[in-house]
């Protein structure tokens, strides 16, 4: 296929399918997090009739479609963008994987349909009553279609970089990492929808006039938060098994984000993580204090646990090749931190963040119990401006952690030269850029940027 060259370099579409990708990214795993949360909250809301669940489920519903309407203004920019600045690989990829792409479409035009159905009928008198589970289904139909759709996109995201051959297509879609990328997606999803619904309650907690609806919001920020926090403590082991099917089916990609030059983005993700699980137990930490009594033995635990916390986030966050981060040189010229070796002390200091951090959360679940409870008051909820911003620093932190994890792993591809891994290399796309006798362009087939 020949198109007119563009005449400029490459590292300009980079960064353009780079923003589309990303920006479109994020509208997408929202969709899928927030349609099974508000099928849960809004069924949680019918069973015990607590108006508080279903207000807190429309909530929840109106950013569904608002992000569904996102998602399709930046899905338009992203195939733009292939068709523009990668139509060699963009024509390829879609050759390949054309069946997926067509479901994944026609799945999320069915979340859509389900989604908009679901809030534009919530006060319809017929829906009312037992005929309410009928309005349940529109929730859960949305949830099924968007994790459907998500399913073939995955299969299309791993097959680039573990791909099998693509006769017979079930063999392609089947390849050694779509089921571990697909599973940590659903809790990366769940994490990263959690805490973003937690910061749209802490708006409304923030900008509340009322203390019942201070109240409501502080509420509701925190069941969004205690979603959120549960899926973020699953993500390590199923990253594990994720990254063990890397390293044993493209062992280059492997090295590339753990040992090589692109280590500093796992160490990024280690830090924001860490971020995640510490600012997330400070949180509890102020739940804990408020409605505990004095005798709760959850006053003792978290100021304790919030310490372990801290020291084992700043070892898991260290880099082990120094001179891998950038700008390393500029400060040390030490070539390796023995502390920040994946085997003992990464192994060991991910596992007290995650042990300490689920008893956190164990915590923070009997706040909503009979033995204690700090939801019975409404007072103070108006006066509260630190909570509510910690929460909105919560979110920003697993949106970064959210777009770091897409970056490393397309990065592991695109630094060893890869569009698809093994089927179509950077170079082959060079005459999208610059005509044969333009000479060779400036970026490589190993770009380092």
């Amino acid at each position: 296929m020949y198109v007119d060259p563009l005449g400029f370099d490459q590292f300009y579409g980079r960064i353009a399918i780079a923003t589309a990708a990303l920006t479109h990214a994020l509208f997408a795993t929202f969709i899928v997090g927030s349609s099974f949360a508000g099928a849960v909250v809004q069924t949680i809301g019918y069973l015990r009739g607590h108006r508080s669940f279903e207000r807190l489920a429309r909530l929840i519903a109106f950013t569904l479609i608002f992000s569904t309407a996102a998602v399709s203004f930046f899905g338009v920019i992203l195939v733009f963008s292939l068709n523009i600045f990668w139509p060699h690989f963009w024509s390829t990829l879609f050759r390949i994987m054309f069946w997926p792409l067509l479901l994944e479409a026609g799945f999320f035009l069915g979340e859509a349909v389900f989604a908009y159905s679901w809030y534009y009928t919530w006060d319809l008198p017929g829906l009312q009553g037992p005929k309410r589970r009928w309005h349940l289904a529109l929730g859960w139909g949305a949830a099924a279609c968007s994790y459907i759709a998500m399913f073939m996109i995955d299969a299309v995201a791993s097959f680039m970089l573990t791909p099998q051959a693509p006769e017979p297509l079930w063999h392609a879609i089947l390849n050694p990492t779509v089921g571990s990328l697909h599973v940590h997606r659903i809790f990366g999803n769940l994490a990263w929808t959690g805490l973003a619904l937690a910061a749209i309650c802490a708006v409304g907690w923030l900008r509340a006039r009322t203390s019942t609806d201070g109240a409501f919001y502080r509420w509701a920020a925190t069941v969004c938060f205690w979603g959120g926090f549960a899926a973020l403590l699953v993500m390590p082991a199923i990253g594990y098994h994720y990254l063990l099917n890397v390293r044993y089916n493209q062992p280059q990609a492997f090295h590339t984000l753990m040992l090589g030059d692109r280590s500093w983005l796992f160490d990024l993700v280690a830090l924001l993580y860490s971020l995640l699980l510490v600012l997330g137990s400070v949180y509890i930490w102020s739940i804990v204090r408020r409605g505990a009594p004095d005798q709760s033995p959850s006053r003792v635990i978290l100021p304790w646990s919030l310490g372990f916390m801290t020291m084992a986030g700043l070892v898991f966050a260290m880099p082990y090749h120094i001179q891998h981060v950038p700008f390393a040189r500029t400060i040390t010229d030490v070539a390796v931190n023995p502390w920040g070796k994946m085997q003992p002390y990464k192994y060991f200091a991910m596992a007290v963040l995650v042990s300490f951090g689920f008893t956190n959360w164990v915590l923070l679940s009997r706040s909503f119990s009979g033995q204690w409870s700090a939801w019975r008051s409404s007072a103070g909820a108006l006066r509260d401006r630190v909570n509510p911003r910690l929460l909105l620093a919560l979110s920003l932190c697993a949106m970064l952690t959210m777009l770091s994890m897409g970056w490393a792993r397309e990065s592991s591809r695109a630094y060893n030269g890869y569009l698809i891994y093994g089927v179509m290399r950077l170079s082959d796309e060079q005459s999208t850029y610059r005509a044969p006798d333009d000479g060779p362009s400036e970026v490589s087939d190993t770009n380092h940027n």
